[in-house]
């Protein structure tokens, strides 16, 4: 590859890779934390009536504000990671390419969207509901959590064509990226099938995110010590 087609910030150390790792580590650990708090995979189900999904709100109450202050403050965290990432594949790539811009468009994407269905559920636990508002938060929780897939997918796949491509990261970031890439459309069927792992709050929901988790603590760790 001609140098001249490689930016020139890439010959000194950035920080991005320093920064990229605690904030990824971190933004793994404290979501981390929350499913020891309350477990997502323990909510109510797809064919919860809104009464019972209001009783289980106000009968969990506490434990459900820590979960979700956890979880925004770790997602949040992955916007500066996300950030670092951004940087670090910039520096690394020709000028000219475009997966950086994809991925940082993609990244922020799915962030933009958790963060949205944290405050819908935020809202069902501000006060109490009646039986078909909180039907309405809570499936709107879900529903901005499934639509957060798609931007996934650009991001993580745009992440591990760089790798692939360039190796400016070890190739298992890339293979992890591929395998959260592969699973996070499937989000996309919680609009159709009503009922199962597969509907809205069923266990694709809880269960595919761990892929995108996998993927930001593997390449967390796998950032170099020094931007190089």
């Amino acid at each position: 590859m001609d140098d001249d087609n490689m930016p020139s910030v890439a010959e000194k150390p950035s920080g991005s890779a320093c920064v990229a790792r605690w904030a990824g580590t971190s933004g793994f650990v404290l979501p981390t934390i929350a499913l020891a708090i309350y477990p997502i995979w323990s909510f109510p189900g797809t064919q919860t009536s809104g009464t019972e999904v209001a009783l289980w709100a106000a009968a969990h109450h506490d434990r459900l504000v820590v979960t979700m202050l956890l979880n925004t403050v770790g997602v949040t965290l992955w916007l500066v990671f996300g950030a670092a990432v951004w940087t670090f594949l910039r520096d690394r790539l020709p000028a000219r390419s475009t997966l950086p811009t994809c991925f940082a468009a993609g990244f922020i994407g799915c962030v933009v969207l958790l963060l949205g269905g944290f405050t819908a559920f935020d809202l069902l636990l501000y006060r109490h509901h009646e039986a078909e508002n909180s039907t309405l938060l809570y499936d709107l929780t879900f529903g901005l959590l499934a639509m957060s897939g798609m931007p996934t997918v650009v991001a993580l796949g745009s992440f591990a064509v760089a790798v692939y491509v360039h190796r400016v990261l070890p190739r298992f970031t890339a293979h992890l990226a591929i395998a959260g890439a592969a699973v996070h459309p499937l989000l996309l069927a919680a609009f159709i099938v009503h009922d199962g792992p597969l509907s809205l709050e069923g266990f694709s929901i809880t269960g595919m995110p761990a892929f995108l988790f996998a993927w930001i603590l593997g390449t967390a760790l796998a950032m170099p010590p020094e931007a190089q």
